[in-house]
C-alpha cells in the first residue's frame, strides 16, 4: 500500500487504529479523571479558604464588639463617678453657701417663689 516498500494489510490496519482508538479512549478517561480531580481539589481549596476567611472575619467583629462594650462600659463608669462627684460638691456648696449666709439664701428662694409664681399666674 505504501510506496516506502512497507505494505500493511488491511485488517492489521483496522487493529491498530482501533488499538490507538482504545488508547487514545483511556487517555482522554484519564485526563478528565485528572481534570475533574484538580477541580474538586481546587473547589475544595476555595472552600476552606472562604471558611477560614469568614472565620476570621466573625472573630475579628467580636474583638470590636468586645473592645467597644468595654470602652462604653469604662466611659459610663466615668461619666457616672464624675457625675456623682458633681452632685457631692454641688451639696456640698449649697450647705456652705446657706451656712455662710442664712438670711441671703432665704432671700433668694422668696425671690425664687414670686418668679416662679408669677410666670405660672393664670391669665384671666
Amino acid at each position: 500500500m505504501r510506496g516506502n516498500g512497507h505494505s500493511i494489510p488491511s485488517k492489521e490496519l483496522v487493529k491498530e487504529i482501533n488499538a490507538l482508538k482504545t488508547q487514545l479512549k483511556r487517555v482522554s478517561d484519564a485526563m478528565a479523571g485528572d481534570a475533574s480531580d484538580g477541580m474538586n481539589r481546587a473547589i475544595d481549596a476555595v472552600e476552606t479558604k472562604s471558611r477560614e476567611t469568614i472565620d476570621e472575619a466573625v472573630e475579628a467583629a467580636q474583638r470590636f464588639l468586645d473592645d467597644y462594650t468595654d470602652s462604653a462600659k469604662d466611659t459610663a463608669s466615668r461619666i457616672a463617678r464624675k457625675s456623682s462627684e458633681m452632685r457631692d460638691t454641688a451639696a456640698d456648696s449649697l450647705v456652705e453657701t446657706v451656712q455662710a449666709r442664712p438670711f441671703g439664701t432665704l432671700a433668694a428662694v422668696i425671690g425664687i417663689g414670686f418668679l416662679a409664681g408669677y410666670l405660672c399666674r393664670r391669665q384671666s
